[in-house]
């Protein structure tokens, strides 16, 4: 049965696990395209789900403890792996709710997670289910979503004053009160101040390059002011440029501390093609060649650059990046830097573990590489 610790005392493990479970689900709705994600801890000897996270929902869907219990102890999910399911399943339409015009398909997966618990997750709707192939390639990059996540957000419960956080952050941060007015940051934060790319300052507020970008500012400053004070913490990554050859992004979250819960976070990693291409490559097994191509393409040259640089015919370079596109799992060339995103380091060096080096997860590692099918690189 699923515990009920409404009444007692978030404890910070508890809390940053939580954290973690809600940015793993926002990150595998954006990957899977869907709608609604269900994803908790399971302890393995005592059978209870310890902490869980619903991404989507409206208030309106409320399952049940019962019906998560009978769902992850089905016999036909017990062990790891993922499992299609689809809207003629009654626990999953139930956990998840459907309306009348919604996809039919839904994904669950069981992952080893760490502590003797499993990462269990449920996510639709989806209009086709995933192949084998398919299942290969989520299967991996979910575990590589969940070492970043929960490493990042473990790293907020630790007892870090705001000043000894931004200076342990290896990109520009910012903190900021709730109108963007930027109270402190970081000599990254200032260098890029001054060069006012991609974002700058307007009468002491953070501001972006365009109306569009400082309306997506706002917006996830009011909802995480709103999620911090309902203690439900939400993250957002918002686009400050989507141009290829200039591909820029902000984190914006809590700070970290109660004494701080004036302020927010915005953090605006920095594009390394080099050292973003080799994570990669270690994650998903990437031979030298295809890694070369990878960090060029993280660098925004397109084809007829990169074969020109590389020796290669522009054609060549396009069968390469299909090539690689289709042992990643995407079918965008964009969902490059969404693995980027998704693997970087977010501190400074000496001040993080074995995931802010950008090492690669043993459960992504040991996967075995298999090819998913997707569309032509574009």
């Amino acid at each position: 049965m699923l515990r009920d610790d409404s009444m007692a005392p978030a404890q910070p493990d508890r809390a940053a696990i939580g954290l973690a479970l809600e940015a793993f689900g926002g990150a595998m709705l954006g990957l899977l395209e869907c709608r609604r994600c269900l994803v908790l801890t399971l302890s393995r000897p005592s059978g209870f789900a310890t902490v869980a996270a619903r991404v989507g929902f409206d208030d309106d869907i409320q399952p049940s403890a019962d019906v998560i219990t009978h769902l992850v102890h089905r016999p036909d999910w017990e062990g790891s792996g993922l499992f299609n399911a689809d809207s003629s399943d009654a626990l999953v339409t139930e956990l998840l709710g459907r309306g009348p015009e919604e996809p039919t398909k839904a994904l669950a997966g069981r992952l080893p997670a760490s502590d003797g618990s499993d990462l269990f997750f449920v996510a639709g709707w989806r209009t086709h289910a995933l192949s084998a192939p398919e299942m290969v390639c989520v299967t991996r990059a979910a575990s590589v979503i969940w070492a970043t996540t929960q490493g990042f957000t473990q790293r907020r419960h630790e007892n870090l004053s705001l000043d000894t956080l931004l200076q342990e952050l290896a990109f520009p941060a910012f903190a900021v009160d709730h109108q963007l007015r930027v109270l402190e940051t970081n000599d990254a934060g200032r260098q890029m101040l001054l060069a006012k790319k991609p974002v700058r300052l307007d009468r002491g507020a953070l501001a972006g390059p365009n109306s569009l970008v400082n309306n997506l500012l706002h917006h996830a400053l009011r909802d995480t002011m709103a999620s911090r004070s309902d203690r439900k913490w939400t993250n957002t990554i918002i686009p400050l440029s989507t141009d290829h050859r200039a591909f820029a992004f902000a984190w914006i979250g809590a700070a970290p501390a109660e004494r701080d819960m004036d302020r927010l976070l915005v953090v605006i990693p920095q594009i390394d093609p080099a050292a973003g291409a080799r994570r990669i490559a270690t994650a998903f097994g990437l031979p030298w060649a295809e890694e070369r191509i990878v960090m060029r393409v993280l660098g925004g040259e397109p084809p007829w650059k990169i074969g020109q640089t590389l020796d290669l015919t522009e054609a060549t370079v396009r069968t390469y990046i299909k090539r690689i596109m289709l042992k990643l799992g995407i079918n965008r060339q964009i969902e490059f830097f969404l693995l980027y995103i998704l693997t970087l380091s977010p501190f400074a060096e000496g001040c993080r573990g074995q995931i802010f080096r950008g090492e690669p997860h043993p459960a992504s590692s040991s996967v075995e590489r298999d090819r998913c099918p997707h569309e032509e690189a574009r």
